[in-house]
């Protein structure tokens, strides 16, 4: 394991309060970008009767989320359902506050499915999470989570 565990959270786990359910002793660091992946809801979760977020192969895309320090991975590991729903992997992202790349531990869908949309009060979650993240990947935030309207 790291010395320093560093965790990219796109979808629900940016939101703190929800986060802290789970995970014990992270503290956030930093917006952080990744490049290469757009950010998709490709997995529906009937515990939560929403689709999730998930990051999804894309030339060109682009994810915005912040990079959390946490102690160890058995509380995200159990909340993300490793390795059976979401696998953790390692990916590169560039750390907005310290301007450089770092190699991070992110989840993605394993069976990804078709796109689903994510119900009012998970995208809620997501929203209120972003709040440290660009004005321009907000408004396109924005638009996926609410397509009809806030």
């Amino acid at each position: 394991m790291d010395a320093v565990p560093l965790f990219f959270a796109y979808g629900s786990c940016m939101n703190e309060t929800s986060l802290a359910r789970d995970v014990a002793g992270f503290r956030f660091l930093t917006p952080a970008i990744l490049t290469g992946y757009r950010l998709g809801f490709t997995r529906y979760a009937s515990r939560r009767a929403t689709g999730v977020a998930d990051i999804v192969r894309q030339s060109g895309g682009r994810v915005e989320g912040k990079v959390y320090y946490v102690p160890d991975f058995v509380g995200l590991d159990r909340r993300e359902g490793h390795p059976i729903f979401y696998r953790r992997k390692r990916i590169r992202v560039f750390l907005v506050r310290e301007r450089r790349w770092e190699s991070v531990w992110a989840y993605e869908v394993v069976r990804k499915q078709r796109e689903y949309v994510p119900s009012r009060r998970y995208a809620m979650l997501i929203w209120e999470g972003a709040a440290v993240l660009s004005q321009g990947y907000r408004e396109q935030l924005r638009k996926k989570l609410f397509p009809n309207g806030m």
